[in-house]
């Protein structure tokens, strides 16, 4: 079985679940989340801003959307990604220190002690092995991450030992925002509906309060937290459910809110509410990469002349400029430059027209021809800056604007008659070059992402190889993955136009905010204060 990116069960909640309605809270067995909601005088209370459709599924075993926005403050991971510029890449979470067999294939984790479930339980290895075997059973969303976990071992209650059918970098993996999170064991017993009536037993610093389906969601904050509370800190979380945004526009200039980001809000409102008297924009990187892929199934795009042309005949620096409130940052490749393994040399194509009109004229059309690309409508602005740049060179560019799930569907059926260019953006499951280069470029028999269609088997051996040395030697896999990546450049398998920044909008008021492009919009309500 090979692994599957999170974001296609992603994708597939939003359009089937985001409909599904949920119950209110209601008593489903022990209520460990239910609990007084109404602020103290004198509460310290944050609001947050949320797509009503977002909140598909709150089990933590396949929550793959929005929702996670709410999960990271509820749930904890064995380890976490630290923010970028720190000493190590990764942290202790639940777990205080880890160590590696030689051969990559037997991890021991030394847990934490003294840490509660919301629920009450103690948090020890028997909660460890369930959590994670009831995610792996179920196989949703990015369950397959925990596919090289072939046996848990439990040689004392603090202490679990991860027997690995493969190499694979298991710290990395359980420091995932997508299918690592720990539940209590009442919790890991339940079926999906427990969750989605608002239930939740986690060991992190909130919990569950009160759930009002398409209005609110409420998390207040778990007195027994082993970190411990600070005067300062947010006694409550209220997380907003707005589908209008000019309705979270008005609420942030009120000051009704503190926080909302990139989902909730169009650039251009992002733009109008920086500088806003108690508003801030904060601009951070990300590890999403805007990809164009280039049909190699089909002509003319099978053709390595005309991928090249097309990769010349990009306009990377007006792209930059006028995309993302001009935030963002060249790409340097399939791997963006906050990922380990990434190719630090320039990217191998800048804008040049004469060299793309020349490779057409190589490749028989220096008259010119006619090519698709299929794009989300938000990203209409690059779209049409490339088409315009391809007309200057005798190429029509037919622009076909569509929701992801709709044009996504139709390639990955039926490659052939798939349009020769197909751009959207990727954001790693776990922060490592695998989950780029595997999902988007390996071969595969049924297409998946790999929605260029690129098959070479000395690329598959390259990743394949690094992907085993990960855990043991990342300076051997990512001199691998970088050669992967330069193979991908010299077949111009695909286009690399922008690393995206990531934007969120922010009340002045708040301090100690920073951005991890590990955990996209998530914020962890309890590492921020209000000043006072």
């Amino acid at each position: 079985m090979q692994p599957r990116s999170a974001l296609l069960v992603s994708l597939a909640l939003l359009a089937v679940l985001s409909s599904c309605a949920t119950a209110p809270l209601a008593p489903v067995g022990p209520q460990p989340s239910a609990v007084e909601v109404t602020p103290a005088a004198g509460a310290n209370v944050a609001y947050a801003a949320v797509e009503p459709a977002a909140f598909a599924d709150f089990d933590p075993s396949s929550a793959c959307t929005s929702e996670l926005w709410v999960l990271v403050n509820v749930y904890e991971t064995l380890t976490r990604y630290a923010p970028l510029g720190s000493k190590d890449a990764l942290q202790p979470g639940l777990s205080t220190s880890w160590t590696v067999s030689d051969d990559g294939m037997t991890w021991t984790f030394n847990l934490r002690k003294g840490v509660k479930f919301h629920d009450g339980a103690d948090f020890n290895a028997s909660a460890v092995k369930r959590s994670i075997e009831r995610t792996k059973h179920r196989g949703q969303c990015a369950a397959f991450l925990l596919e090289p976990i072939s046996e848990i071992q439990m040689p004392d209650p603090f202490t679990v030992v991860f027997k690995l059918a493969y190499p694979a970098p298991l710290d990395s993996i359980l420091a995932s925002a997508y299918s690592a999170w720990i539940m209590s064991p009442y919790a890991a017993e339940q079926d999906a509906s427990w969750f989605a009536a608002g239930n939740a037993a986690g060991t992190g610093p909130y919990q569950f309060a009160r759930y009002e389906p398409g209005q609110r969601l409420v998390v207040q904050r778990f007195d027994e937290y082993w970190r411990g509370w600070q005067p300062d800190q947010f006694d409550m979380v209220v997380f907003e459910m707005v589908d209008d945004l000019v309705a979270v526009e008005q609420m942030l200039r009120a000051g009704q809110l503190d926080y909302a980001n990139e989902v909730v809000l169009s650039p251009e409102q992002m733009a109008s509410l920086d500088g806003v008297s108690g508003l801030r924009l904060d601009v951070a990187p990300s590890v999403t990469n805007y990809v164009i892929f280039l049909n190699h199934r089909r002509s003319p795009t099978d053709d390595v002349r005309v991928r090249q042309a097309l990769a010349y005949s990009f306009p990377y620096e007006a792209v930059v400029e006028h995309t993302r409130l001009g935030k963002g940052t060249l790409a340097h490749g399939a791997v963006p430059s906050g990922v380990w393994g990434y190719d630090p040399a320039p990217s191998r194509y800048i804008e040049d027209l004469d060299r793309a009109a020349s490779l057409l004229a190589q490749a028989g059309y220096g008259d010119g021809l006619e090519i698709a690309c299929s794009y989300d409508p938000p990203d209409q602005v690059m779209a049409e800056l490339w088409q315009a740049n391809l007309a200057k060179i005798g190429v029509t560019l037919r622009l076909e604007p569509a929701d992801i799930l709709i044009r996504w569907d139709a390639a990955k059926n039926a490659p052939r008659q798939a349009p020769e260019a197909f751009l959207f953006a990727w954001s790693a499951d776990v922060v490592d070059p695998y989950s780029y280069l595997f999902n988007m470029f390996h071969s595969e028999d049924q297409p998946l992402w790999n929605l260029g269609f690129y098959s070479n088997p000395a690329f598959d051996a390259l990743v394949d190889q690094a992907r085993r040395l990960s855990a043991t030697d990342q300076a051997a896999a990512s001199a691998l993955y970088i050669d992967a990546q330069r193979m991908l450049a010299d077949s111009a398998t695909a286009l690399f136009p922008l690393e995206v920044p990531e934007l969120n909008i922010i009340a002045d008021d708040i301090q100690g905010f920073v951005t991890n492009p590990a955990y996209s919009h998530l914020v962890i309500w309890y590492d921020v204060r209000r000043e006072q």
